[in-house]
């Protein structure tokens, strides 16, 4: 976990001219998990990508992120990799509280770092 204010590691990333990307799924899945090991129930890129998916669809707070993943289609949630109840085969998606919590604690200067540089 970046022990910097976001504001620091956006600094310190470069430029969107000289990052060559990728899926965005392979990029987040680039940064590091910063919860617990402990009662992890949700896989942290389906948190991150249910939360990307929700502001691109217009939300703009914590709780119209949670009202959108709440109705979110099961088909939906399947795409993005929430975690399924294997007993009815139905997709959960992760609380309010843990998208705040992962997207308060992810440092978003690691998907600067590990970016790969094109030759500009």
């Amino acid at each position: 976990m970046c022990r910097q204010s976001a504001t620091v590691c956006l600094v310190k990333s470069p430029t969107r001219q000289h990052c060559v990307t990728g899926p965005l799924a392979e990029r987040l899945a680039t940064l590091a998990d910063p919860r617990c090991r402990r009662g992890k129930r949700h896989p942290f890129v389906a948190v991150l990508l249910i939360a990307c998916s929700a502001v691109v669809s217009g939300a703009r707070s914590f709780v119209a992120i949670d009202e959108w993943a709440t109705d979110a289609p099961q088909d939906v949630l399947a795409r993005l990799g929430a975690r399924t109840v294997t007993a009815l085969a139905v997709r959960i998606p992760p609380s309010g509280a843990t998208i705040r919590r992962v997207i308060k604690d992810t440092c978003p200067g690691g998907l600067g770092r590990e970016a790969v540089y094109s030759s500009v």
